[in-house]
């Protein structure tokens, strides 16, 4: 048996090399170890039992500062099963698995024993991580599709449906390239970057969710038949050397990445341009009405620049003018203590000068068509970008140059950790399945290293890189990313009233951030009267999260006094209790109260409470109870302790100081 420690995480190698334990945080993640099951001739899968040339064993292949790879051997009585499993410095699992037919022995091959008959039916083989109950709560997955349940119900696709408390019986769903399980602490995650091999019986139960006595089961179902490539090579005669070795690659990554940040709330962060769209060039916009001076007056530390900084989309390459505007609007934050990040994303724009070169290179394709194709101001289309080619190369180096001659301070990034899905042959992302057809990849591990090569850039500078993502949970990249910016797809809804009570568990599993250990900011974008800035506050205050105003008028009114608030108490000294985990009682169980809890000099509590209602009606007369005496102080409204009865409005919110 082996054992690797790393960042808050351990994990033991069996004698087959499947994990045993997994440890994060310490908690046991595993129920069970790892298992392959399935049927060979019809018959269960016996690995390692009862052959007199068993010799099954796991071993260090190398290990250095920056993984260490534990390979394997397993042998049944008609096949092989070679595993190596690299544990990368940042715990992420990447593994290789590889299944053939056993061959002959020496003594069978010289005719010293009488050969065995040798037989290749491999009927089916599923990979099985019974996962501890405590720990499988919630979950989140990608692309999005329905999910069918035992009794036959069916979960159609929305808005909020790849996310949330894992469902009570068993589910089945397609392939997954993102998965994560897990509860509101840490979890483990599971990517693949195509499902090239898998012949599960259904696409539709590709992969399973089963609740056992003493274990929660996520099951791959990688084959439920013999192999095609195998059905089509010569009979079970010549089976040793025809049925070449079936491969399989997926990635496990144990949660929290990192250790979660005591200060989560990193930055006061205005987004300049993004939804609420302003004429004209951010140079002179900011320059008029003394808006460098407002920015500092109210709080900001940080301007976030969207799309329209540079002439051409997420190009890496700036226009004469584009650097001298962003040259003068990094020297005025500077000057007021204000640090500035540039937009990038995951496209190409037809304004960009290597378009007629590259694109078609670089581009993602779905069933062999470009993607995208948004329209941009200043004049142009933009198509998504795979990083699966040298078009990383690029953006790294573009990256680097600017940071180093504008003198930014890191990078916002919209949807760029997301591994589109891509079938485009020119860059190796399209390959062929048994039947000739065309299938596409989910650029994984080229998105991975993206980020790993984007953060000794910028970290290396002092930077900060700050990534959108809708609707998923990257693992393989949080590592790498210092703050996430979540909930646009809500928005869809959210703006046009189209709303009923919170998503609170979809909010649990995904927008929180001490799961994954990154610390998050919510997406708020206004339409008035639907939907406001403070309904969003109210969502994302009792997450522990704050939204990002993206207009420097009202939004930024709304929240500069809550950041007030957050500087002034002492959260790195404090334990955060959510309403899922505290003693308040709210006397309508549809307000929701988290707080971060303080004990001063006296040893007395002193709480930082956040409420919110959850619905769109009115509650009046609500009292909380926090399970002692105590004096509550309105921090937005009032100036003196009392314990009144609050009305709170739809979506509305309180802040007090509990004492």
């Amino acid at each position: 048996m082996h054992k690797v420690d790393i960042l808050g995480r351990s994990i033991i190698f069996g004698a087959n090399s499947l994990p045993a334990s997994i440890v994060s945080q310490g908690t046991e993640i595993l129920a069970e170890p790892i298992r392959l099951v399935g049927l060979e001739d019809n018959k269960p899968i016996q690995w390692d039992n009862n052959y007199p040339d068993n010799e099954s064993e796991s071993f260090i292949q190398e290990h250095n500062d920056r993984a260490a790879t534990i390979c394997g051997a397993m042998l049944s009585g008609m096949f092989i099963v070679n595993t190596a499993f690299k544990v990368n410095f940042d715990g992420c699992i990447e593994v290789d698995m590889k299944v053939m037919p056993r061959g002959r022995t020496v003594a069978e091959v010289f005719g010293l024993t009488k050969p065995r008959q040798l037989r290749f039916e491999l009927n089916r083989l599923w990979l099985e991580i019974p996962l501890n109950p405590n720990v499988a709560k919630l979950f989140s997955f990608c692309p999005n599709s329905p999910v069918h349940l035992a009794d036959g119900t069916v979960i159609a696709t929305s808005l909020t449906s790849a996310a949330g408390r894992l469902h009570d019986q068993n589910s089945a769903m397609p392939f997954k390239s993102l998965l994560w399980i897990g509860n509101d602490d840490l979890g483990i995650g599971w990517a693949a970057e195509n499902d090239k091999n898998w012949q599960p019986e259904h696409d539709n139960r590709a992969v399973e969710i089963i609740h056992q006595h003493n274990a929660v089961v996520l099951r791959a179902r990688l084959l439920d038949r013999q192999p095609s490539r195998w059905q089509q090579a010569a009979q079970p005669e010549n089976g040793i050397n025809a049925f070449q070795p079936i491969a399989f690659s997926f990635i496990l990554q144990p949660t929290p990445v990192k250790t979660f940040p005591k200060q989560p709330y990193l930055h006061n962060a205005l987004h300049l341009d993004c939804f609420v769209k302003i004429k004209g060039n951010y140079i002179d916009f900011l320059a008029q009405q003394d808006r460098y001076d407002r920015l500092q007056k109210m709080g900001v530390d940080t301007l976030i620049l969207h799309e329209k900084w540079n002439k051409s989309q997420n190009a890496f390459e700036l226009s004469e003018f584009t650097t001298r505007q962003i040259k003068e609007i990094v020297a005025q934050c500077h000057k007021r203590g204000i640090k500035v990040l540039t937009y990038f994303g995951y496209e190409i724009s037809s304004l960009n000068t290597s378009w007629t070169e590259d694109a078609q290179d670089v581009m993602v394709t779905n069933k062999g068509k470009q993607t995208g194709g948004w329209y941009r101001v200043p004049f142009q289309r933009d198509y998504m970008v795979c990083y699966n080619n040298k078009w990383q190369d690029r953006f790294i180096s573009g990256i680097e140059k600017i940071m180093d001659t504008c003198h930014t301070d890191g990078v916002y990034l919209d949807g760029t950790s997301s591994p589109h899905y891509c079938d485009n042959v020119a860059h190796g992302c399209g390959w062929h399945d048994a039947n000739g057809n065309l299938k596409g990849t989910f650029p994984i591990k080229a998105v991975r290293r993206l980020f790993q090569r984007l953060a000794e850039v910028v970290h290396s500078r002092g930077g900060t890189i700050n990534v959108h993502a809708y609707g998923f949970l990257n693992v393989t990249a949080l590592p790498y990313i210092d703050m996430t910016w979540y909930g646009e797809n809500l928005q869809f809804k959210f703006t046009k009233g189209e709303y009923d009570d919170m998503p609170l568990e979809y909010f649990r599993a995904e927008y929180c951030g001490r799961n994954v250990g990154v610390p998050v900011e919510f997406i708020a974008y206004e339409n008035k009267p639907a939907w406001t800035f403070e309904n969003a506050i109210a969502m994302a205050i009792i997450h522990g999260i704050l939204p990002r105003p993206n207009d420097i008028e009202h939004p930024l009114e709304a929240i500069a006094p809550i950041w007030n608030i957050v500087k002034r108490f002492p959260i790195e000294q404090s334990q955060w209790m959510p309403y899922w985990k505290n003693n308040a009682r709210p006397s309508d169980e549809r307000i929701k109260v988290s707080y971060y809890k303080y004990n001063d000099l006296t040893e007395k509590n002193i709480l930082l409470a956040f409420a919110a209602n959850t619905t769109k009606h009115c509650i009046e007369n609500v009292t909380i109870d926090f399970g002692e005496n105590t004096n509550t102080l309105d921090l937005l409204n009032a100036d003196s302790y009392d314990s009144p009865a609050a009305t709170f409005k739809p979506y509305g919110y309180k802040i007090w100081l509990v004492k």
